[in-house]
């Protein structure tokens, strides 16, 4: 909502297949990984998140605004070319794939370094 609504306009193809790539790790990865898994990725050791996962969250949303003005109102990066654009489109929906894959075999990954002895972390020998 935030990215249409300070580009001012829905009419932006980009825009969808950008939350198009968006929705599907999100549906991935309720799918895939384990919700505990999940859950202490998000909070590990059950503490409130990382700072740094915090300040992502931030600049995520301060990216979708810049760049719905950016592209909807007033074009600054009108001079990427189309070929470059969709490049990059494909290099992210590939990020995605390979963070997905990598938390899908080791499920010891996590948003923050700790050994966990404690659920028998062994070196993954696997993924990517």
């Amino acid at each position: 909502m935030v990215l249409f609504a300070s580009a001012g306009t829905v009419a932006i193809l980009t825009y969808w297949i950008y939350l198009a790539i968006f929705a599907a790790v999100f549906v991935a990865s309720f799918l895939w990984l384990d919700p505990d898994l999940a859950r202490e990725r998000m909070r590990p050791g059950g503490k409130k998140p990382p700072l740094a996962l915090r300040l992502i969250s931030g600049v995520l949303f301060v990216h979708w605004i810049i760049a719905g003005l950016d592209h909807g109102r007033f074009h600054w990066s009108d001079t990427v070319p189309g070929r470059l654009q969709w490049t990059a489109l494909i290099a992210l929906a590939a990020g995605y794939a390979l963070c997905l894959w990598a938390m899908r075999v080791n499920r010891f990954f996590f948003s923050i370094v700790r050994i966990q002895n404690d659920r028998g972390q062994v070196v993954i020998t696997t993924g990517p």
